[in-house]
């Protein structure tokens, strides 16, 4: 990661960090699987199920 440092104002001096053009941030990336993957619906049902679960509980 590259440093910029921008001094216009040494009193304010900011520091910028910015990924290096050498790297590429797409191959470190991987793709859950399709089959992994959960949908909306199945999501907020469980979120909704753990909510009503804590304040069940209260």
């Amino acid at each position: 990661m590259d440093t910029i440092e921008c001094a216009e104002n040494p009193i304010a001096k900011v520091s910028i960090h910015v990924p290096s053009p050498s790297r590429d941030v797409s191959e470190k990336m991987t793709k859950t699987p399709e089959e992994e993957l959960m949908t909306v619906e199945e999501y907020f049902g469980i979120l909704r199920k753990r909510v009503n679960e804590h304040y069940d509980n209260l």
